[in-house]
């Protein structure tokens, strides 16, 4: 099969068909007058630089959305007087436009004569008659294909560096056309739309970022595939299984050929092209085929090593509906194979931590399915992993016990069914499941069976309090609304045959209904618990108060002033004993500094007793923190004065102020007593 090219020369003229007057242009043309495509070949070939030592030609790849795959060579050339260092680059571009199969750069790297401003023919050029097999094996690929594949995706996929190709032993003159031959087989192994990102260039001295692939005679960037000995190394493995699975039988398929292979490629093509936009394509791709493996009943990986990788499945297939099936057909091999007890306990456990709320439900069916048979196997070990479920996420425990509830035989009915024996299991199986959001269905039956359980004892008044948070939780007042006063109803007709303790608690459940309807709560049971009161009052007055125990009245708070003029004084000796008990330390006399803080202990113990003879006074908790911190700013400001002698007129002028303000209290004191 031959392919027709066009053909353009890209190098330094004073006379361009672009209509430049200095510096870059196209010279020839194989379309001379088309100006926006001469223009946009120019941007292409800018960054495009030939090697200068050795003056061998330099290709590179590239596509463009307008102009499809086009193939540059570019050699160095001397240019002016002075012969600056300037280029020529030939380029190649397939004459009908080329989107998956690029076999542009099968052109050869010819340089053809031509003179300024001539128009250059189109070419037709035979396509490689080499086999692929026999490239990979020239190369030392064909051993190592699976690996050879990884690197490969992954530099396209994961990387965000270059894939630098090493050949030590290539001759130089034979970089173009070996490194043709190899981007040839990537191609072909790659799905249609990556073939647009695998740009390549044949031969550099330096690392290149700006297509995935470039040649190279000794190492120039991290990102390293030495072909001469790459295939004398041992096989990579990774601790992801599907990765391996995936590059290994991708690997088989292409060299037996298989049409699973085309089949796959294709697949995998139409589901780039439709692109979900959320990355990890790589791993996407490592499950679409291998639910196609599946399908045709190619050989399977344990499900030991599935079963890590099942959140991200069912993640990406909640959204994505090329993986839908693929998820389907997971979930249908996994249920149908063989498991014991630690393997579903441990299947449960990556569910629960994967678990996202945009694949809650089918990560719920799926953690509902591994509940259901280990209940039919061991209840209590189905009880126990479901204690863990509401220990580790509200959400999911909510979600799996808001189905099937009302349905006999399953787990989320003998859940609930447990729950509406008392209020307080009640009161907790309400709040686990507030998360989730409780059905209407559900309410209505919570709401029947608590008053199920007021009426097993209609006067016991903290079932009300427990079943009012309930059904305030469920929102549903109005419908407590309409049960309250159903029972006060119950309550009034038989209100005289009441106890006082009874009487009390139908008076409760009166107010509650006046809480949330004043209008129905028409008062009768509080007007009986007043008439009784009344019946009580006792006949002899004088009789009735010799009986009565004197209550002691609570202390009364002083004012601000009287606890000012009770705590300066002792908040003085505070100051006094910890700037002395520091400075004792300070010049080593520990024996006066532990005196001076037994000092202050009797002086606040003394502070004390004279407080509990005051009529009016405040805690003593907020006298002794006054004392500390007034004590803490004398001793601060003392130690602020370097001069030993404004430090003791600082003490002085202080005690005669605290004397002044203790005998102005004792006075005041004194005053108030004879008053009385």
């Amino acid at each position: 099969m031959r392919t027709e090219y066009l053909r353009h020369e890209y190098t330094w003229s004073n006379h361009c068909i672009t209509g430049n007057t200095l510096g870059w242009g196209i010279t020839s043309s194989s379309i001379p007058k088309d100006k926006k495509m001469l223009k946009e070949l120019e941007k292409i070939a800018s960054s495009l630089e030939p090697d200068r030592v050795d003056g061998i030609p330099v290709e590179e790849l590239v596509y463009s959305p307008d102009l499809g795959f086009v193939k540059m060579i570019a050699i160095p050339c001397d240019a002016g007087e002075d012969h600056r260092n300037n280029k020529k680059i030939y380029l190649y571009q397939p004459k009908e436009k080329q989107t998956e199969d690029p076999a542009v750069y099968l052109a050869p790297d010819i340089i053809w004569n031509s003179s300024e401003g001539d128009d250059l023919d189109t070419i037709s050029i035979e396509e490689l008659q080499d086999s692929q097999e026999n490239i990979l094996i020239k190369m030392n690929l064909y051993d190592r294909l699976p690996d050879f594949f990884r690197v490969v995706f992954l530099c396209l996929f994961e990387k965000k560096q270059s894939l630098n190709i090493v050949a030590p032993s290539w001759p130089k003159e034979e970089f173009a056309a070996r490194a043709r031959e190899l981007m040839y087989v990537i191609h072909r192994i790659l799905p249609a739309p990556m073939r647009k990102k695998a740009g390549y260039v044949s031969y550099t001295e330096q690392d290149i970022q700006r297509v995935p692939f470039y040649f190279s005679s000794s190492s120039c960037g991290e990102n390293c595939l030495n072909l001469d000995s790459f295939g004398k190394g041992t096989a990579e493995h990774t601790e992801n299984g599907l990765e391996d699975y995936y590059f290994y039988h991708l690997a088989e398929l292409y060299v037996k050929k298989d049409p699973l292979y085309d089949v796959y490629m294709k697949k995998a093509a139409g589901y780039l092209d439709a692109g979900s936009g959320t990355g990890n394509e790589l791993g996407k791709l490592e499950w679409l085929f291998y639910g196609i493996c599946q399908k045709k009943h190619r050989e399977t990986l344990d499900k030991q090593v599935l079963l890590p990788r099942i959140p991200e499945l069912l993640f990406w297939s909640s959204k994505d509906k090329a993986l839908q099936s693929t998820a389907d057909t997971m979930m249908e091999i996994l249920h149908q194979s063989k498991w014991n007890r630690s393997e579903k306990e441990e299947y449960l456990h990556i569910l629960l931590e994967g678990f996202t709320k945009r694949a809650q439900e089918v990560t719920c069916g799926e953690i509902k399915w591994i509940l259901q048979s280990l209940y039919a196997e061991s209840p209590e070990a189905g009880r126990e992993q479901l204690a863990f479920i509401r220990e580790k996420n509200k959400l999911v425990y909510g979600l799996l016990l808001s189905e099937e509830y009302d349905r006999k035989g399953t787990f989320a009915s003998e859940e609930f069914e447990n729950s509406m024996k008392s209020f307080s299991t009640m009161d907790s199986y309400v709040k686990n499941m507030e998360k989730a959001g409780i059905p209407s269905s559900m309410k209505d039956q919570v709401i029947r069976a608590g008053i199920g359980l007021l009426n097993q004892n209609l006067f016991d008044k903290e079932r009300y309090m427990v079943f009012d948070q309930i059904i305030r939780r469920m929102k549903r007042e109005d419908q407590w609304t309409d049960i309250l006063k159903d029972f006060v109803g119950q309550l009034e007709e038989q209100a005289e045959e009441f106890d006082d303790e009874q009487l009390e608690t139908a008076c409760y459940v009166e107010e509650m209904l006046a809480g949330y309807s004043p209008k129905e709560a028409k008062g009768i049971l509080m007007e009986e618990r007043r008439r009784r009161k009344e019946k009580q009052l006792p006949k002899d007055i004088e009789q009735d108060a010799a009986l009565v125990v004197p209550v002691e009245e609570e202390e009364e708070e002083g004012s601000f002033i009287d606890y000012l003029l009770g705590m300066l004084p002792q908040g003085f000796l505070t100051g006094c004993s910890m700037y002395l008990s520091i400075y004792s330390l300070m010049i080593g006399h520990w024996k006066i500094a532990v005196g001076m803080v037994g000092i202050w202990v009797i002086l606040m113990l003394n502070y004390y007793y004279m407080m509990l003879h005051e009529e009016k006074r405040y805690p003593f908790w907020k006298n002794l923190g006054g004392c500390v911190i007034m004590g803490y700013l004398i001793q601060t400001f003392a130690n602020m004065i370097l001069s030993q002698k404004l430090r003791l007129y600082y003490f002085i002028i202080l005690g005669i102020l605290t004397v002044l303000v203790q005998v102005a209290g004792i006075f005041k004191a004194k005053m108030r007593k004879e008053e009385k």
